[in-house]
């Protein structure tokens, strides 16, 4: 729900100030379902507000289960924009939802499937919102909730900065989903501007960078926002980024067959990350294996992932010089629904309005 305009509306009909934090509270604590599920507000209240303006920002249009339990949904914009998020089940019991800040994006990085689409527009902070209120609204059906929430899905989070910080204080706020911001985490391609306005917003919220490469000329290969902000910018900003917040670091590289999964190239970004000490102490390299993904006319991309033995490799030499690393666990593959993949369904143009 587009909490803003519905202040509007409530100004409108002459309604006190207090009926905001009401329907506020049923939409984010109490994940009423519609308008009629409000009872805190009286019914030709309700009607009246349900003639003016939508409970939903965002309306389902397919939603696809993997056999690994993720579960991918394909949502419409009330200007009939396509955009995916992705719940995802961990065996500990927690619920994560990946969710979309743009329609397109705008990076355009040449192994994901979202930068074939182009850009659209940027998403609203009640859009943003309103993927997470969808899942969590399922969940509570089987007393279950959403426990993690990563701006990792379709665009560029820091390109969309002051919309994707109103959509975190939302899901945060105790009167809206109360999550809690250790919680929350926001990936970027290396928006270099955003990481130095992220740093001094003095967050618990977690920070990922995407890498992907360790020399400036594979990685301007791979995402042309390097060219922009080349690793002589990007790595002082995430070096200050942990000095002043002491906050792990997490460093996102995608491993593709061939092409940065080399011993050599493992070595690189050992030295890369070792030249920087704040990063070296607390940084975390995310190994992911590449998920296949097709362009805007449906052809398969030309790369592929690093074999076992390759993978093996590339993380002994990361241990060998003494850097940190984990490997992702890819979930909804089969289903469009993991890293680079998000898009696949929304690659053909839809025009239908809600």
């Amino acid at each position: 729900m587009d909490l803003d305009r519905c202040d509007t509306v409530l100004k409108d009909l002459g309604q006190p100030a207090y009926r905001a934090r009401q329907i506020k509270l049923a939409v984010y604590r109490d994940l009423a379902q519609g308008y009629e599920d409000i009872p805190t507000i009286p019914r030709p209240l309700r009607q009246e507000l349900a003639a003016r303006m939508p409970f939903d920002e965002l309306r389902l249009e397919t939603s696809r289960r993997s056999p690994d339990g993720a579960t991918k949904n394909l949502f419409l914009t009330q200007d009939g924009l396509a955009i995916e998020s992705v719940l995802i089940p961990h065996e500990s019991g927690s619920r994560t939802v990946c969710v979309s800040t743009e329609a397109g994006c705008q990076i355009g990085c040449t192994f994901c499937a979202t930068g074939h689409l182009g850009f659209q527009r940027a998403l609203t902070p009640f859009e943003i919102a309103d993927q997470v209120l969808f899942f969590a609204r399922q969940l509570k059906a089987t007393s279950e909730k959403v426990s993690n929430v990563v701006f990792m899905g379709m665009g560029e989070p820091f390109l969309n900065y002051e919309h994707v910080r109103r959509a975190i204080l939302l899901l945060n706020d105790p009167d809206g989903l109360g999550l809690g911001q250790r919680r929350i985490s926001v990936s970027t391609s290396g928006i270099v501007p955003g990481i130095e306005r992220f740093t001094e917003e003095r967050w618990q919220v977690n920070l990922a960078i995407s890498l992907h490469a360790p020399t400036d000329a594979l990685r301007s290969q791979l995402m042309p926002i390097n060219q922009t902000y080349p690793l002589d910018k990007l790595m002082p900003a995430l070096d200050h980024y942990v000095d002043a917040t002491n906050r792990r670091l997490m460093l996102e590289y995608l491993l593709l067959g061939g092409v940065n999964d080399a011993p050599d190239q493992a070595l690189q970004l050992a030295d890369l990350l070792r030249a920087w000490p704040n990063v070296s102490r607390l940084g975390l390299v995310n190994l992911m294996t590449y998920n296949p993904t097709r362009d805007a006319y449906g052809h398969w991309d030309a790369f592929k992932g690093p074999t076992e033995r390759t993978l093996a490799t590339f993380e002994e030499t990361l241990t060998a010089r003494g850097i940190p690393w984990t490997r992702r666990v890819s979930f909804g593959s089969d289903v469009g629904a993991a890293c680079g993949q998000l898009a696949g369904e929304a690659t053909s143009p839809r025009n239908t309005k809600l």
